[in-house]
C-alpha cells in the first residue's frame, strides 16, 4: 500500500505553538510599561509629627506642623521654621549637606597604620639575663643600748620612790619630846613622871663595876613607847665612853617598864613618843635631864 504524505499544518502542535509565543511575548514586554500606575501609591501614608518643648492651654486658630502638643507661633521670623531643640540629637543627622559624608575609607586613611618593629641584636642572642635582687626588708629599728638602760633606771627609781611611800605610809606617827622641847601640860606631867621613875629604878641598878671602878660617864638616850607605854625602840645617840656606862641605861631603861598608857590627848595625834634626855652617871648616882 502506498504511503500519504503528511501535512503538518493539520497538526496540534502546529496550531497551539504560534498562539503560546505571541502570548508569552505579550507577558515579558507589557508588565513594566502599563500606563497609569504609580509605584508610590502603593506605599503606606507618613505622618511627620514635630515634637515641641513648650505647650500652651490654647490651641492655635492655623496649625503649621503636627506635635504632640500645643503650642501658640512666636518669633519674628516670616518663614514657617520647624521648632528646634536647643540641644544637639545624640544621633548623627543623615541630612544631605555641604559636608562630604566621612566613608569608612577616609577615616581608616586618617589613621596611621603602625608598623611592625622588629628587634635585632648583636652577639651572643641566648644570654642569660639575673633577676633583679630581691630588696631586703625593712629591719625594725632596735632600741639603743642608753635608751634601754635609761629606762630601766627610771622604771627602778620610781619603783623606790613608791616603796618609799607605802613605807612612810606605814611608819607610826611619832611624838618627838626632848630637854628643850615646848612641851604642853599633860606632856610635861607625863614625862616627869616617867623620869622620876628611870632615875628611882637607875639608882636602885646602879652598875657595881662603875661604882667600883668609880666612872662617871654623861650619854644621850633615845627612847620611844607606844600607846600602852610599852617600849618599842632604845638607842644610844651619844656614847659616854664607857661600854659598861651605856650598857647599864640600855638595861635600865627596860627594867623600869611597863610605863603608863599614853594620855588621850598624845594618842588622838601620835602613834608613839619619843623621849630624849641626858643621862649622868657620877659618884654612884644617876641623874637625867
Amino acid at each position: 500500500m502506498p504511503v500519504l504524505p503528511r501535512n503538518l499544518a493539520d497538526e496540534p502542535l502546529a496550531k497551539t505553538l504560534p498562539v503560546a509565543l505571541l502570548l508569552h511575548l505579550l507577558l515579558i514586554g507589557g508588565v513594566g510599561f502599563i500606563p497609569g500606575i504609580n509605584p508610590q501609591a502603593y506605599l503606606s501614608p507618613v505622618l511627620d509629627i514635630t515634637l515641641v518643648q513648650t505647650h500652651s492651654e490654647k490651641a492655635p486658630d492655623e496649625v503649621d506642623f503636627i506635635a504632640q502638643a500645643n503650642q501658640q507661633a512666636s518669633g519674628n521670623s516670616d518663614q514657617k521654621n520647624r521648632p528646634t531643640s536647643p540641644l544637639s540629637s545624640l544621633l548623627p543627622n543623615e541630612a544631605e549637606g555641604d559636608s562630604p559624608v566621612q566613608t569608612e575609607a577616609s577615616m581608616t586613611e586618617a589613621v596611621p597604620k603602625l608598623q611592625p618593629q622588629i628587634l635585632t641584636t648583636k652577639g651572643e642572642t641566648f644570654k642569660r639575663v639575673d633577676k633583679s635582687p630581691e630588696q631586703p626588708e625593712e629591719e625594725q629599728p632596735e632600741i639603743a643600748p642608753e635608751r634601754s638602760d635609761a629606762t630601766q633606771e627610771i622604771a627602778q627609781l620610781l619603783a623606790e620612790v613608791d616603796e618609799q611611800e607605802a613605807r612612810y605610809a606605814r611608819r607610826p606617827r611619832i611624838h618627838f619630846i626632848d630637854a628643850v622641847s615646848a612641851k604642853s601640860a599633860v606632856e610635861a606631867e607625863y614625862i616627869d613622871a616617867w623620869v622620876k621613875k628611870i632615875e628611882r629604878v637607875g639608882n636602885i641598878n646602879f652598875p657595881e663595876e662603875a661604882v667600883r671602878r668609880q666612872l662617871s660617864g654623861k650619854l644621850i638616850l633615845n627612847a620611844t613607847l607606844d600607846h600602852q607605854g610599852r617600849i618599842v625602840d632604845t638607842q644610844i645617840s651619844v656614847s659616854s665612853g664607857y661600854d659598861v656606862l651605856d650598857k647599864a641605861a640600855l638595861r635600865i631603861v627596860t627594867l623600869a617598864g611597863p610605863y603608863p598608857p599614853l594620855p588621850d590627848d598624845i594618842r588622838r595625834k601620835w602613834d608613839q613618843l619619843n623621849i630624849t634626855r641626858t643621862w649622868l652617871f657620877h659618884s654612884g648616882t644617876l641623874d637625867t635631864q
